[in-house]
């Protein structure tokens, strides 16, 4: 320990507090940008989850469509719960969830009629490589 650290009592690679924030800033920034970077190119398939628990009601794609993003992949129905004057009401909605990304379907994996729960894989999509899932 150098006499300067051992003065301040700290036991730190960095002159200030600044220096250890920049550095995060660079360590957090590299991170992410590693995770994207594996994602967008070395990552081949994505099993596309359930956003939550509901049950199919139609998928609009077949095993080996291509598909564009913001292409409808399936409607699936959901039960909407909120607050409303202290109570809670719930509802039945129907929502269509869009692609996020071109590619290619390789796997169904839920039909028609199935109930799943959030975070159930619903369809398996090989994407377009340089792309983020």
């Amino acid at each position: 320990m150098s006499q300067a650290a051992a003065k301040s009592g700290k036991l730190t690679v960095f002159k200030t507090d600044r220096h250890e924030d920049f550095g995060a800033i660079c360590f957090a920034v590299l991170v992410a940008a590693s995770v994207m970077i594996y994602m967008a190119f070395f990552l081949d398939k994505v099993t596309i989850k359930a956003p939550a628990d509901g049950k199919l009601v139609e998928m609009k794609v077949a095993m080996g469509d291509t598909i564009k993003e913001g292409q409808p992949l399936y409607t699936y129905e959901t039960v909407k719960k909120k607050f409303v004057e202290g109570k809670l009401e719930e509802s039945k909605a129907t929502e269509t969830f869009k692609s996020k990304t071109p590619g290619k379907v390789l796997e169904l994996k839920k039909k028609p009629g199935d109930a799943f729960k959030k975070g159930n894989g619903l369809l398996v999509v090989e994407h377009v490589k340089g792309t983020l899932p």
